[in-house]
């Protein structure tokens, strides 16, 4: 309950920069000016979140080092951890680094540099691939894939796996590539994995699924290829995509369920239609065209730009229009599109989705997350992140709380948002974005998380006054607490008995037989 306090203003003040002059913006509400925007990482040199823990040194002893450039990242299943990929201010023989951590506190987990855990004499970890630093199955287990130095020159990219132990490779640049066809006019079975691995996933029966190219004893034709461990589950030129055939596989958009049910990939057939021959297809099927109709929908779109796929097959994809607008689609439903409100009901004054949406995901229990530009005519308010199409998580010019006391006294405001983001189950929201002072100058990128309130299904229930608020029934004690708190609200962001209308935002800074009515009609146990 007392996360739904005053989950909106009525209207939302914000410092930004205009003329080189501090001056007062007001624009939509958004949760953040509650509920904290807390601070993982950043890159602003003279802050304690630019420090990267467990950074080393040549000698690898432990050794000062702060992040100038702050990458992708992704999470566990169940949100319990996460990895993200850096650079840091160390000699470039030493600065690329992967971050593991849960929540805001991490610690180095591999680095440029360093000895590959598990690898031969000399060897050394060089950098980490994008667009997917890691990834795990449904037992906790990471696969994560990279670049190395020092040992064999031709045999530098890898793939390991973790247990939480051990470090051991599951395949490298060089080892046969299963499952391949080659051209006619060359042999087949003697493929091999080539240098650049990317979209990598890990399945629960061990094996990592990755997308490989150029593949070694083998024409151009023939790929990229989307594999499952060491064999091929889709190669470009061979492999049936309902009566077409998959011409190319795009390396950084296909993935899968870890218990192998569900896989997604982007990329294009061999179409001679080449205006319609851009797909996106999950399980097999088709489920965006280019240059076609979205089903139900007008949208004609042109491209995906990006898909993340849940453990239990749930997708998210957004991508563009023809007409260079953005759409955002759910288990292949449009759940939001350019000109849209941003949310229902709409926002007052009335503000609609611009031409770009940064990211879009979403969680196993049904929540989903877009964040995009909006028409709000002031240009330093026009980013927000909204949940399930109701509630303005956080907008741009929101304070950003870096030291992570509950205090918006850090001039450190939200500027833009990034494309990598992640919802956990329990509505915790982590993201990348880059921030600016109270006077608009760039203070570069961060690595932030914003707890979102789980809904209110028993607003009646205020006493015992908390946290935890509430008993899970409502009775006198809650008839009391409102008479109690009867009147005028002395500090509308703490004035629990504030709960008609229900929101958001919540109440109306004031507690009246409105609250009243709504203790009796709640009267008796939460549902």
């Amino acid at each position: 309950m007392i996360l739904s306090r005053r989950n909106a203003l009525s209207h939302r003040i914000s410092v930004s920069a205009l003329g080189g002059l501090a001056c007062i913006m007001v624009g939509g509400p958004s949760l953040a000016q509650t509920a904290s925007i807390k601070t993982i990482h950043t890159e602003i040199q003279a802050h304690p979140t630019s420090l990267v823990p467990g950074a080393k040194n040549a000698l690898g002893q432990p050794v000062v080092a702060r992040f100038t450039a702050l990458g992708d990242f992704n999470m566990r299943h169940d949100g319990g951890q996460w990895i993200m990929r850096g650079t840091s201010n160390l000699a470039t023989t030493l600065d690329s680094i992967l971050m593991i951590g849960s929540d805001l506190g991490g610690t180095a987990f591999v680095q440029d540099g360093q000895p590959v855990f598990g690898g031969l004499a000399g060897e050394q970890y060089d950098f980490f691939d994008t667009v997917t630093p890691a990834a795990w199955d449904d037992n906790n287990n990471i696969a994560y894939s990279f670049r190395a130095k020092g040992g064999v020159a031709s045999i530098f990219e890898k793939v390991y796996t973790f247990n939480g132990v051990t470090h051991t490779k599951f395949l490298q640049m060089g080892d046969p590539a299963l499952g391949l066809s080659d051209i006619p006019a060359n042999p087949t079975g003697d493929e091999i994995f080539g240098n650049s691995i990317a979209s990598i996933h890990l399945l629960n029966d061990g094996r990592v699924g990755l997308v490989n190219t150029p593949i070694g004893n083998c024409s151009s034709f023939r790929y990229p290829a989307f594999f499952r461990g060491n064999t091929g589950f889709i190669q470009s030129g061979v492999t049936l995509i309902g009566s077409e055939v998959w011409d190319n596989v795009l390396t950084a958009d296909a993935g899968g369920s870890p218990d192998g049910l569900h896989w997604f990939a982007e990329g294009d057939t061999e179409n001679p239609d080449t205006a319609t021959d851009g797909i996106l297809a999950v399980d097999g099927v088709v489920v965006m065209r280019e240059n076609t109709v979205l089903t139900g929908t007008s949208i004609i779109a042109s491209q995906a730009l990006a898909t993340r796929m849940l453990s239990n097959g749930h997708w998210f994809a957004r991508g563009d229009d023809t007409l260079d607008n953005d759409w955002a689609m759910r288990n292949g439903v449009v759940v939001a599109k350019t000109g849209d409100d941003i949310t229902t009901p709409p926002q007052s004054p009335d503000e609609d989705w611009g031409d770009g949406f940064t990211n879009f995901v979403g969680n196993r229990v049904g929540d989903w997350v877009i964040t995009g530009n909006t028409t709000n005519a002031d240009s330093s308010l026009d980013t927000v992140i909204v949940l399930n199409g109701t509630m303005v998580v956080a907008r741009e010019g929101d304070a950003v709380d870096l030291d992570n006391n509950g205090l918006a006294d850090d001039n450190a405001f939200l500027n833009t948002i990034r494309g990598s983001a992640y919802l956990t189950d329990d509505r915790e929201f982590y993201f990348m974005a880059t921030l600016r002072d109270a006077l608009g100058l760039p203070l570069n990128d961060a690595f932030l998380m914003i707890p979102i309130p789980q809904p209110q299904t028993c607003l009646a229930d205020i006493a015992p006054i908390g946290p935890p608020q509430g008993n899970g029934v409502v009775n006198v004690d809650d008839l009391l607490a409102v008479i109690n708190g009867w009147g005028a609200c002395a500090d509308p962001k703490n004035c629990p008995a504030d709960i008609a209308p229900a929101g958001p935002p919540i109440g109306n800074d004031v507690v009246n037989v409105d609250d009243l009515l709504a203790v009796i009609n709640g009267w008796g146990p939460c549902p």
